[in-house]
């Protein structure tokens, strides 16, 4: 993007940060042989590398984050959830809620992940940048206000958020496309109607039963959730289709001030903890349509943050993806799309066509403005 301000956000800190020898997934105990994590921030480290050695950091100012304040955790987070990450921390180790666990840098690395978003946040507000990405660790969307939850310490882009609110933007819009739902998020701003939360993610996945299509809020705040329950298997197709048809509308219907991105790349095809078949021209493509609805909306102002992601080898090209869109330029070279690309499951489906046309058709903010957006599909059903 010529002439753009970009700020990148990340610490060393955040790479020290470590969930454990099963980071709360794979059992640890008798009959499980010691497997080297795969929920880590060393590939989070190599992810940073192949932006730098790419050259595309070369278009981002590279910033340090300060850590989050207590004043800035409590917008989201009640004390004793703080105090239980703290003290789990400074023991070195253990479980700070559920599936949470800690080593004795976590702590810190989870403030500087919150900080990281309400300074990307903030920043882009102040004009002192256009966009912002923040590769950061740990992930924050499971985190709900009283506990931490799968991997998810402090939920970075639901703080981000509020400070948003509070540093003067009405209405924050945040998009969450890790394959996982972000219970956390839904449940931070099921009721704010000032607050809207989109995530498309794979259906029945984790939490088991939560981001259901008909999760659309409560009270004021009714219709300004919006779930997206992809079935295992979507591919390219099916996420630009989404993009297009319920991403875009709804963020016009909605006319934010700010957008948020809650970019994990765990959608992606070689990611063990899904089962999408994402590829870095995905990430890219949905990126780059962020990026313009940005410029559309909210003159610029969008903040991607770094999710999820586990795969070691194709982390950090799907990162580099979302960071060339980031930047304006074009999807990078990907030596792992050739086992992707090509398959046939990355044309939209029928059965992921009925999803999208169903949330079209009876969301209260989409329904009525789906039929102008299929022509810009992502791709005809399969």
């Amino acid at each position: 993007m010529s002439g753009s301000r970009l700020a990148w956000f990340s610490h060393e800190i955040c790479f020290w940060h470590d969930p454990g020898a099963g980071s709360g997934y794979v059992p640890v105990g008798p009959g499980v042989e010691p497997l080297r994590q795969f929920a880590v921030d060393p590939d989070l480290r190599r992810a940073e590398g192949l932006v730098k050695a790419a050259g595309v950091m070369d278009r981002f100012t590279a910033l340090t984050p300060e850590p989050a304040t207590d004043e800035e955790l409590l917008l989201v987070h009640v004390p004793e959830h703080i105090e239980r990450v703290e003290a789990a921390s400074a023991a070195g180790a253990g479980d700070a809620g559920v599936y949470a666990h800690v080593n004795y840098h976590s702590a810190r690395a989870a403030r500087l992940a919150v900080g990281a978003c309400v300074q990307a946040a903030t920043g882009v507000l102040d004009g002192r940048f256009d966009r912002a990405y923040c590769l950061v660790r740990p992930p924050g969307h499971h985190a709900e206000p009283d506990r931490a939850m799968a991997l998810c310490l402090y939920n970075n882009v639901a703080v981000a958020a509020r400070a948003a609110q509070r540093h003067g933007a009405r209405r924050v819009m945040i998009l969450d496309w890790d394959v996982h739902h972000g219970n956390g998020i839904q449940r931070a701003f099921y009721d704010d109607p000032d607050v809207l939360y989109v995530s498309v993610h794979q259906e029945g996945l984790f939490p088991a039963a939560s981001g259901l299509v008909m999760e659309t809020g409560t009270g004021p705040g009714t219709g300004s959730t919006l779930n997206v329950p992809l079935p295992a298997g979507s591919g390219h197709g099916a996420y630009l289709a989404v993009t297009e048809r319920i991403v875009a509308p709804a963020a016009r219907a909605f006319a934010p001030d700010l957008i948020l991105v809650a970019a994990g790349v765990d959608a992606g095809g070689h990611d063990p903890m899904g089962r999408m078949m994402c590829t870095s021209r995905t990430f890219h493509a949905m990126t780059s349509a962020l990026c313009g609805l940005a410029d559309e909306l909210t003159g610029g102002r969008i903040v991607f943050a770094h999710e999820g992601g586990y795969s070691a080898w194709y982390q950090p090209t799907l990162v580099l993806g979302t960071a060339c869109a980031i930047a304006g330029l074009p999807a990078p070279q990907d030596p792992f799309l050739h086992a992707l690309e090509h398959l046939p499951g990355q044309r939209l489906q029928r059965h992921q066509e009925r999803v999208i046309a169903h949330l079209e058709s009876h969301h209260p903010l989409l329904a009525g403005a789906g039929a102008g957006a299929r022509a810009g599909s992502g791709g005809r059903p399969g």
